[in-house]
This record gives structure tokens, C-alpha cells and sequence, in this order.
């Protein structure tokens, strides 16, 4: 299961303790598997097999989200049967098992980050955070969020809703 921040404090109420316990889990849960994903896309076609996405995770979040492997590999099952990542054996080796991201995988992740880059800078400011999106490189969708890599712009319309976006594109001096 994920690293609970929750355990890390001494002497805290136990009613209190579990219920934030409960809370961290809700919310670990999407992200868990949206930053699975993010760390297998890094990869790239190279692909990354479990120990090295936990690892990165660990590395990438300043060890603030852990995946042990008794949620990893549940995970990366459930992505697999969606057809959200596909997997390859080593031929040689060690005989690890790479994970890399499918077209609709790619799809559905760009959607995904895109809903949560937009949902969290839109709470930042309840929280008295600051959250600076990547409008340089990446697009978002004004219809649905979905996250348009400005470098693969080719589209007039959004991949997930069919929203027309050259407009916008043209109107932030994004279409050379």
C-alpha cells in the first residue's frame, strides 16, 4: 500500500489518525495510478518494468508517494486488462517484464492529466498553494482539459471531445 503521511506522526489521536488514514487512501488512489502511468509514459518506448517505476515514483515525488509492490502489480494488472499499457518479457536477462503505454493508453492519460493539472490549479488557491501549469508546452482543452502537447500539434480538434481548438491555438499565437 502507499506511504500514509498520516503514520508518520507520534502520539497522534486514534479516532483522528484513522480517519485521516481513510482520507489519504481515497485520495492516493487516482493518483497512484495516474502517476503510474506518468512514469511509464516517461519512458517511453524504452518501457519501464515495476521496480524502476517504483523507484522513480519514490525519487520523482521526494518519496512522498510509495508504491509497495502489493498495490504496483495489482495496478499495473488492472491498467493492462483495460488496455491502458501492454507489457513485453525480456528475451534475455533477467526476464523482466516492461510495461509501456498504448495508443489509447496515451489517449486516456492525456485526458486524465489534463482533468487533474486544471482541477488542481483551480483549488490551489483554497489550500493557499501555487500551481503553474506548463501552458508553453502543453494545450488544455477548454471543453473537457484533455492535455495537447504543443510539439505534436497537428490537430484541429480535440482528440477526446472533438472540440474545435484552432481558434484558441491561433488566438494565443500557438499555430505558426
Amino acid at each position: 500500500m502507499q506511504q500514509k503521511l498520516i503514520k508518520k506522526v507520534k502520539g497522534m489521536d486514534t479516532e483522528f489518525q484513522e480517519y485521516a488514514s481513510k482520507f489519504e487512501s481515497e485520495i492516493n488512489r487516482g493518483i497512484s495510478t495516474l502517476s503510474i502511468l506518468s512514469i511509464i509514459n516517461q519512458h517511453g518506448e524504452d518501457g519501464a518494468y515495476g521496480y524502476q517505476i517504483s523507484k522513480d515514483l519514490q525519487e520523482q515525488t521526494h518519496e512522498k508517494l510509495v508504491i509497495e509492490e502489493g498495490t504496483l502489480y495489482p495496478i499495473l494488472r488492472k491498467l493492462e486488462e483495460d488496455k491502458i499499457i501492454k507489457s513485453e518479457r525480456e528475451k534475455e536477462g533477467r526476464k523482466r517484464k516492461f510495461y509501456f503505454i498504448t495508443t489509447y493508453g496515451e489517449k486516456i492519460y492525456n485526458y486524465l492529466s489534463g482533468f487533474y493539472s486544471i482541477l488542481t490549479e483551480a483549488i490551489a488557491p483554497l489550500f493557499d498553494v501555487s500551481v503553474h501549469l506548463k501552458q508553453n508546452k502543453y494545450f488544455y482543452c477548454p471543453a473537457c482539459s484533455n492535455k495537447i502537447d504543443l510539439k505534436n500539434l497537428e490537430a484541429k480538434y480535440c482528440d477526446v471531445c472533438g472540440h474545435y481548438i484552432e481558434k484558441e491555438l491561433d488566438e494565443r499565437g500557438l499555430i505558426k
